[in-house]
């Protein structure tokens, strides 16, 4: 998550939806008081490289209470207080359900030496888990935030965020996290049956932004 007061924004990080690299492209943009939040140690070295800002202001006090990554919106509003959540231009990012559960699966198991089943692993609790990036930028059902921008697009969509905030210089998007998936379509490893689990899953994510198989 990031705060900032600099530039009057706030940005909810999702879960595979390469927001890792867009808090660093952001971090790079922030003020000595915006609040940052910690990301893996392999990442803050990444950050580091690109001459973002490291973790700040994240720890109670001065804040009413500790920041942290993947923070869902009613909590950040808890945290900046319900004007300022209001005021500043907040936003996150969303991604085709199936997609991500392909990613996800990639990401978990890309130590292994073989991968297990995909259809077994799309039975399990992993991907209910990933449909939870829903929460994260709604309150109590309802969008709480002010844009989702969709990670099919995200360059031409995170640059128009950049020219909506006058923020200096272009977005800059390093490859965090993007090395575990092989070359292929996300379709490939699709049956009829892990394909409808999805679908369930994640029903109302696909309702809300049209996806499709």
């Amino acid at each position: 998550m990031i705060a900032s007061h600099q530039h009057r924004f706030i940005f909810l990080k999702t879960r595979k939806t390469a927001g890792t690299s867009v808090e660093i492209a952001l971090s790079k943009v922030c003020g000595p008081d915006d609040v940052i939040t910690e990301i893996s140690p392999e990442d803050e070295k990444l950050r580091q490289a690109a001459g973002g800002r490291a973790p700040q202001n994240f720890e109670a006090p001065p804040q009413p209470r500790k920041a942290y990554n993947h923070m869902g919106a009613k909590a950040t509003r808890d945290l900046v207080g319900a004007d300022v959540f209001a005021d500043y231009f907040t936003f996150a990012i969303e991604r085709n359900p199936w997609d991500a559960v392909v990613s996800l699966y990639y990401w978990k198991y890309k130590d292994r030496p073989e991968l297990p089943d995909f259809e077994t692993y799309v039975q399990e609790i992993w991907i209910e888990q990933l449909a939870n990036n829903r929460r994260l930028y709604r309150i109590r059902g309802k969008m709480a935030l002010d844009r989702v921008l969709r990670y099919e697009s995200l360059d031409d969509e995170l640059r128009e965020v950049w020219e909506h905030l006058g923020l200096p210089g272009e977005p800059d998007l390093p490859r965090a996290k993007g090395n575990a998936r092989p070359a292929g379509h996300y379709r490939e490893l699709y049956t009829p049956a892990s394909k409808d689990r999805v679908a369930t899953v994640f029903a109302d994510t696909i309702d809300a932004f049209g996806y499709e198989f």
